[in-house]
């Protein structure tokens, strides 16, 4: 009899060894996928809203917390705060400095990021504030489930309950029922390229590539100036600086520095500038009295397209070329995180070359650094603006 029995028992312990291989295998298959929940309700799955963690906090998109929850969630571009609030209770994450407060003043230490185009805040601090509940569920994917006092089943029973409906989350998001490895209902074609703030590294292939980026930085040289060519410095790459030529006081040191580490120099106007060749005459005068050089390249502050006609040959008949910004940073009202999605997300979108304007701000160092990282690692030509080159311009 005991032979049998240990055959038994051996057989036994086949099956449940199988069985958890096959559990193992199942959880090991979507271990990079999480699930977020509120209340009784799964949200759509996406690779761009997904939880994520940051210097080990557990990090969602703000809106996961607007509407069934009770929280209002507001967006102030122009100063890149956030308020998330529910009339009593509020918390203010200011993006540019990486600060958070609440409505008493009281600070924390757990700040929001920029992550694929979307403003993620820390889920335990939200959560605390406003008397919500989160849990981290083992499931086929795990689980992040955000509940307030309308959920209506225990962690367990919302599980056993979504059997299906997590499979099919998955099956989707996997391309098991679309033959598509993106999520349900995404254009492939028009997902931006934005780079991960925390890290300034690009987070996708992009789908397109620019076929040259010219570096402009627009503006007097001033206090952020020596940091914004140590990082172009540190990127090995160069740019055209445009100081005014309007009777601007320009720093004649900071000027010998920007030539002197092997970029270029150009001049900006306004298309209302009266005597445009006696102007730009005089500027070149400092110019060359500080560095030796004189320059023949123009920026138009409002664009080339607003000159006459009569203009544009006057400063094409006194050697002047021509260029224009085709794409704006927004470093002067953004923070470097947001300039620099605002910089690759349309990098992303265009196979044109591409004259991306940054001013001599306080943020434009970083946002140099980080829009340099994503050049670099997506092997994107930067070229330097010169005298030689074909301009680009909005002159048809």
């Amino acid at each position: 009899m005991k032979r049998p029995l240990s055959r038994l028992i051996c057989l036994i312990l086949c099956i449940l060894l199988t069985c958890g291989s096959l559990f193992t295998t199942s959880f090991a298959a979507n271990d990079d996928i999480t699930l977020t929940a509120v209340n009784d309700s799964f949200l759509p799955l996406s690779s761009s809203t997904m939880p994520v963690r940051r210097g080990g906090a557990q990090y969602v998109p703000y809106s996961v917390f607007s509407g069934t929850l009770g929280i209002s969630g507001s967006y102030s571009s122009s100063d890149q705060v956030l308020t998330l609030s529910n009339g009593e209770t509020s918390l203010r994450f200011d993006l540019s400095r990486g600060t958070v407060y609440d409505q008493n003043m009281n600070s924390y230490t757990t700040p929001a990021y920029w992550i694929n185009s979307t403003i993620y805040v820390p889920v335990k601090l939200v959560c605390g504030k406003f008397n919500l509940t989160y849990s981290n569920i083992p499931a086929a994917a795990p689980i992040l489930r955000i509940c307030n006092s309308s959920a209506s089943l225990s962690d367990s029973s919302f599980v056993s309950s979504s059997t299906n409906t997590i499979r099919s989350m998955l099956d989707a998001y996997n391309g098991q029922s679309s033959g598509s490895s993106r999520p349900s209902g995404t254009d492939s074609e028009s997902i931006p390229t934005p780079i991960d703030p925390t890290t300034g590294q690009p987070t996708d292939t992009p789908v397109m590539k620019p076929s040259a980026v010219y570096l402009a930085y627009v503006g007097a040289p001033g206090k952020n100036t020596e940091a914004i060519l140590d990082a172009l410095d540190a990127a090995g790459m160069r740019g055209a600086f445009f100081v005014p030529a309007d009777g601007t006081t320009l720093d004649e040191d900071l000027l010998r520095q920007i030539v002197g580490r092997g970029h270029t120099v150009g001049f900006t106007l306004l298309s209302s500038a009266l005597t445009m060749p006696e102007k730009l005459r005089v500027a070149n005068d400092t110019l060359f009295y500080a560095t030796g050089t004189v320059s023949h390249l123009v920026c138009i502050s409002d664009g080339s397209e607003h000159l006459s006609a009569t203009q544009q040959q006057e400063l094409l008949d006194s050697g002047y070329r021509l260029w224009d910004a085709s794409l704006d940073s927004r470093d002067h009202s953004y923070g470097p995180a947001a300039a620099a999605q605002t910089v690759t997300t349309a990098l992303s979108q265009t196979t044109a070359p591409v004259v991306i304007r940054m001013g001599q701000y306080t943020a434009t160092a970083r946002t140099t650094e980080l829009v340099c990282a994503y050049l670099s690692t997506y092997s994107i030509p930067v070229q330097t603006i010169t005298f030689t080159r074909s301009p680009v311009n909005n002159i048809t």
